[in-house]
């Protein structure tokens, strides 16, 4: 029985590091958001704590012990961590931490002074079905339609489970019903090792559906040539941040750029010559936006930015960076370099202004049209031309 028991823990090792390696290197898409990696480390953790734990030898089981219950009480924090970021349900994790720093000082504590091996059991399996109920509360928020949302009430389902399991074991071992070791041939220990095992299966599996469906809808946000946002994602990004600039009383800009003859080049160079010169500009773009701006394909060979707290005058700084490198470095099809301009148009939404997203790029637009009269290759400001006349 011994043995049955400790090869549970084993196959818990083994299912948590693939997990672990295939959430990692699969990630993709997946690997922009912030839970992928706290995924990874949770199972990483599991996969030590459950080898800890299997591999347990009578002389030095207390160690072994202790060590496993610290590796699986850090790897449930860390799904509840994950949890919390992928879906920005939190922004401080100092409750979880807090709850595990207090569960394995105790854990630990118990090895000193001679405790009891009972004492240190039911210690350890207590606090297990407390920081198993750490992802319960995120798992029963969290609303997602689906795969994702039957993933997480599997997950939810289990890790209480576990917890309810692991509070039972804390009962027993107490009251003298079961035995102190974890490996040691019980019904509950047999409870307690399955449990475990399927918290790490269902919370890890429910995770890998979460973060495919992450990348099917981040998928329909991107134009599919320069992996940046579509126009409608674009334009409700751009009302999402003006929204919140409102609030908080900042001012916004669009600079919104042309490339010129982009036509041309496309007649010149073919579609492929012009994808690869529509590319070039987003990663010279990426250079010098911000990671709280916003930057996305209008259409053709247009882009639109949003500044971020920023006036126009910065914004058409912004314009000029973008000039000097595109003359200092200019795309390259088939080794051969060519020539690329871009006309840019400015408008900033002030505080005060309740400018719509359609409004805003509507004024960049008439200062990007103003731009292209002036010769091209060049940056206007709508201040410098006022209001564009009403569309009839």
């Amino acid at each position: 029985m011994q043995f049955d028991i400790g090869t549970f823990y084993l196959a818990g090792a083994l299912v948590s590091a693939l997990l672990g390696a295939a959430i990692g290197a699969g990630g993709g898409l997946a690997s922009r958001h912030n839970g992928l990696a706290t995924v990874v480390y949770a199972t990483l953790a599991l996969a030590a704590g459950f080898f800890a734990i299997g591999l347990g030898a009578p002389a030095d089981s207390a160690a072994l012990e202790c060590l496993g219950i610290s590796l699986v009480a850090v790897g449930a924090t860390l799904f509840r961590l994950a949890v919390d970021q992928l879906h920005g349900q939190s922004k401080s994790p100092r409750t979880p931490l807090f709850i595990l720093g207090a569960m394995l000082l105790a854990v630990w504590g118990s090895l000193v002074g001679g405790t009891p091996p009972e004492v240190r059991a039911a210690v350890g399996a207590f606090g297990i079905a407390v920081v198993f109920l750490l992802p319960v509360a995120p798992l029963f928020r969290a609303q997602e339609p689906g795969a994702a949302g039957r993933a997480h009430q599997l997950a939810l389902v289990v890790f209480v489970f576990a917890a309810s399991v692991a509070f039972t074991r804390g009962v027993a071992v107490a009251t003298g019903a079961a035995p102190a070791g974890p490996l040691a041939a019980s019904p509950v220990n047999v409870l307690f090792a399955l449990g475990l095992l399927g918290a790490l299966a269902a919370g890890a599996f429910a995770f890998l559906i979460l973060l495919r469906q992450r990348d099917v809808e981040t998928l329909a946000l991107r134009d599919g040539l320069t992996e940046i946002l579509n126009r409608p994602a674009l334009h409700e990004q751009i009302e999402r941040v003006l929204s919140l600039a409102r609030r908080r009383g900042f001012s916004c800009s669009v600079l919104l750029a042309d490339l010129d003859h982009f036509s041309q080049i496309n007649v010149e160079q073919g579609h492929r010559g012009g994808d690869e010169v529509l590319r070039h500009f987003v990663t010279l773009a990426r250079g010098v936006v911000r990671r709280e701006d916003v930057l996305g394909r209008y259409g053709g060979g247009q882009f639109a930015m949003l500044l971020f707290a920023t006036p126009a005058t910065g914004a058409l700084a912004l314009a000029r960076r973008l000039r000097t490198a595109l003359a200092a470095k200019p795309p390259r099809i088939q080794g051969l370099g060519v020539a690329l301009t871009a006309s840019y148009g400015v408008a900033e939404s002030r505080p005060g202004e309740e400018l719509t997203a359609a409004e805003l790029l509507r004024r960049a637009d008439a200062a990007l049209a103003e731009a292209k009269a002036r010769g091209r290759d060049c940056a206007v400001s709508h201040d410098e031309i006022g209001s564009p006349p009403p569309r009839t």
